[in-house]
């Protein structure tokens, strides 16, 4: 007998005892996240930088970077500064990327200076495999620090607090929504060469309820936005979630890794979870400073 569509469902959450950690660590992590965000201020600053800076040195180690080496030690203190530049509701272009950016790309010449004079040794790679990694660096620090400072910015807009939750639960229910859909219904590969998973009816489904979710989540008492302005908004942004994801899967597969890391049970890294977030949190931004300000 073919097994029903609940069935269906509940069969890898019966044998996979890494799905049943997934969902208790997903609902352990949630009151902590709306909390920080409600607190904001410094608690959210210190928190965010914390992250990040997790964030990019997974990023950096797929990428075949020591966390030892300088040009990681340069790129996440790039990250971290990014993160006060939205407490100055400065758009996250100035100092600190651009001092972070030439701090990446001089690192092989001080790396350099330091082996001829002080350690006396011969420079190990190539000036190009340098150079490489340093690229591999800069990468990190737009995609992590510089995608992940929007969540700053948006907190410190008037009633930031509720669109921020708007943009990352908008984010998770996509998330939810694709893997619940793909498990019961997925029949027809998405993006085989990109993740094997994933479906176009997952996908689908991962539209539908991020798109309510927006639309849903606009109901928050502080929210004022005339609705049809907000499907716009519902449209855009589970698309972008998960190109954010897709862009994830991209990454870890040129770089031959499963996860970024596996610091959170049954999630993988932080960066993992944050994937989808860091593409979806720049566009409310944009839309909140654009349409509703």
């Amino acid at each position: 007998m073919t097994p029903g569509p609940i069935r269906r469902l509940a069969a890898p959450l019966r044998a996979d005892g890494e799905l049943l950690l997934r969902i208790v660590t997903a609902a352990a992590g949630i009151p902590i996240i709306i909390l920080v965000i409600l607190v904001g201020n410094e608690l959210l600053a210190a928190g965010l930088a914390l992250v990040l800076v997790v964030g990019y040195v997974e990023f950096s180690q797929a990428m075949g970077l020591s966390h030892r080496e300088p040009l990681v030690w340069v790129g996440a203190a790039g990250v971290a500064s990014l993160v006060a530049v939205g407490v100055t509701r400065e758009i996250p272009t100035t100092w600190p990327l651009t001092a972070g950016l030439l701090g990446l790309l001089s690192t092989p010449v001080v790396d350099e200076l330091v082996r001829s004079h002080w350690r006396r040794e011969a420079i190990a790679p190539t000036f190009a495999e340098m150079y490489r990694r340093a690229g591999a660096a800069v990468l990190g620090l737009l995609y992590v620090g510089w995608l992940g400072s929007f969540v700053m910015l948006l907190r410190e807009f008037p009633d930031g607090e509720e669109w921020l939750l708007l943009a990352i639960f908008a984010a998770m229910a996509t998330d939810t929504g694709a893997f619940a859909v793909g498990k019961l219904l997925g029949r027809h590969q998405l993006a085989p060469r990109i993740s094997p998973n994933k479906t176009v009816e997952g996908a689908l489904g991962g539209w539908a309820l991020g798109a309510s979710a927006v639309l849903v989540l606009h109901l928050l008492p502080n929210i004022d936005v005339a609705y049809w302005k907000l499907v716009f908004l519902a449209l855009v942004v589970p698309i972008m979630a998960q190109t954010g994801d897709l862009t994830a899967s991209v990454i870890k597969r040129a770089a031959d890794v499963k996860d970024f890391s596996r610091l959170i049970p049954g999630h993988g890294g932080l960066l993992d979870r944050l994937d989808s977030i860091l593409f979806t949190v720049p566009i409310v931004y944009f839309f909140v400073r654009w349409v509703v300000l």
